[in-house]
C-alpha cells in the first residue's frame, strides 16, 4: 500500500508514518550490523559544559549619583541565565537575568563577597559535573572509534601516506601524508581531558582572585594615600599656628622648632638630650653632656640633678646610655618636673616631638 490522493488524509499520514518507521528500522540495523562486524560505534558529540564560556573582568555598577566597582562573571547565552536561575545557583551575589552575567562589590573589609562569588563557581562547576563525566567516557569512545577505523583502512590496504615530491624543483620524492587522516580527525571529537572541567575551574577562579587582588589593593592604596594627605595637611596646620605662637618663620620645620620650644625651659630641655643620649651612646655621654651645658643651679634640687647626671658620666659610665633612664633624676622625672613648671609648654613638646620622630 502507498499514498494516494483519492485516500483519506487520515490514512495517508498513517501511511507515511509506517514508512518513517519502517526506515528507522532499516537504518538501527545497519548500524548494529556495522558496529558488530567492525567493532565501531557511532560517533558521539560532547556536550556542553556553562562553565566553557565563563570569564571574569572589572566593571562598574552605574548608579544616580555614583558609580562603584565591581567583579563581574559573565557568559553569551540565555540557557545559562535559565540554569542558574533554575538551579539556585547565585546565592548571596547579585545576579542580572537576561543580561548574562553575576557580580559582587569591591570591599577590602568584606572578604566573604570574593568568597561568595568562588562558591558560585564552584555550584556552575557542580552542576556541570554529569555532563563532564559523560563528556569523559564519549572522548574515550571516540578515540577507540578512530583508531579502529584507521586500523580498518590499514587492514584493507588503504595508507595514510604516499611518496611524492614536495615541491615541483624536488630531484626526489619524500614520504607525505593524505589530507583525509586529518579530515576525518576533526570529525571526530577526541580532545577532551579528564580534568578539563577542574581546569575551567581553577583559571576562572584563579582570574577573580587576581581581579578581586588588584582592586582591593587599588582603593586600600587610593585610602591610604587620601589619609596621609589629611595627614600632612592637619600637620601643616599644626606647624604653621606653633610656628605663628613661637614667634618663627613659616619656613622653619618641626625640628627647628623642637629646638626653640625646649630652649625655653632648662628642665625640658635637660630630659629631652638625657633621652637622646639613652637612644644612642656611640660618642659617649655627649646629649647629657650637652643638656647639663645650659642646666642653670638656682636650688637645692637642681644641684641634685646636675650631681646625680655628672656622677653617672664622669664616675659611674660605663658605655651605656640607659644608665639615664635608670638614675634617681632620669629623664622621666625631669619631664614630670618640666610638664609641672610649663604644661602648655611641655604640652607643645609632646606634639612637636612626635612629628619629629615620625619623619625619622
Amino acid at each position: 500500500m502507498g499514498v494516494w490522493e483519492t485516500d483519506t488524509l487520515e490514512n495517508n499520514f498513517n501511511e507515511i508514518t509506517k514508512e518513517i518507521e519502517k526506515m528507522k528500522e532499516i537504518t538501527i540495523n545497519k548500524f548494529k550490523k556495522l558496529e558488530e562486524s567492525t567493532g565501531l560505534t557511532k560517533i558521539k558529540q560532547f556536550l556542553p559544559l556553562h562553565l566553557t564560556s565563563f570569564k571574569a573582568r572589572l566593571s562598574e555598577k552605574r548608579g544616580s549619583w555614583n558609580s562603584q566597582p565591581i567583579l563581574r562573571v559573565e557568559w553569551n547565552d540565555y540557557k545559562t541565565d535559565k540554569h542558574i536561575k533554575e538551579k539556585g545557583l547565585a546565592k548571596g551575589i547579585f545576579f542580572e537575568e537576561n543580561w548574562h552575567y553575576v557580580y559582587v562589590i569591591f570591599d577590602e573589609n568584606k572578604q566573604d563577597n570574593l568568597e561568595k562569588m568562588i562558591a558560585f563557581i564552584n555550584s556552575v562547576a557542580d552542576s556541570d559535573l554529569e555532563n563532564h563525566l559523560e563528556n569523559v567516557k564519549r572522548q574515550k569512545i571516540n578515540a577507540s572509534t578512530q583508531e579502529k577505523l584507521f586500523n580498518i583502512f590499514s587492514e584493507i590496504g588503504i595508507s595514510t601516506t604516499y611518496h611524492g615530491y614536495k615541491t615541483s624543483r624536488s630531484k626526489d620524492t619524500t614520504k607525505m601524508s593524505y589530507e583525509f587522516p586529518s579530515e576525518i580527525r576533526k570529525q571526530i571529537p577526541t580532545q577532551y581531558s579528564e580534568s578539563k572541567l577542574d581546569d575551567l575551574k581553577k583559571s576562572l577562579t584563579d582570574q577573580v582572585k587576581k581581579i578581586w587582588d588588584n582592586e582591593v589593593n587599588k582603593i586600600k592604596a587610593e585610602k591610604a594615600a587620601k589619609a596621609k594627605q589629611e595627614k600632612e595637611k592637619e600637620h601643616n596646620k599644626k606647624l604653621a599656628l606653633l610656628l605663628a605662637k613661637y614667634d618663627m618663620e613659616l619656613e622653619d620645620t618641626w625640628s627647628e622648632l623642637l629646638d626653640v620650644i625646649v630652649s625655653k625651659n632648662k628642665y625640658l630641655r635637660l630630659a629631652h638630650y638625657l633621652e637622646e643620649n639613652r637612644n644612642d651612646w656611640n660618642d659617649g655621654y655627649d646629649f647629657a653632656e650637652g643638656g647639663l651645658s645650659t642646666f642653670t643651679i638656682e636650688s637645692e634640687l637642681d644641684k641634685e640633678i646636675e650631681d646625680d647626671i655628672t656622677s653617672h658620666m664622669y664616675e659611674n659610665w660605663n658605655g651605656d646610655g640607659r644608665v639615664f633612664r635608670d638614675c634617681k633624676y632620669n629623664y622621666s622625672v625631669i619631664y614630670g618636673i618640666a610638664a609641672e613648671s610649663d604644661p602648655q609648654l611641655y604640652k607643645d613638646y609632646e606634639i612637636v616631638k612626635e612629628h619629629v620622630d615620625s619623619d625619622h
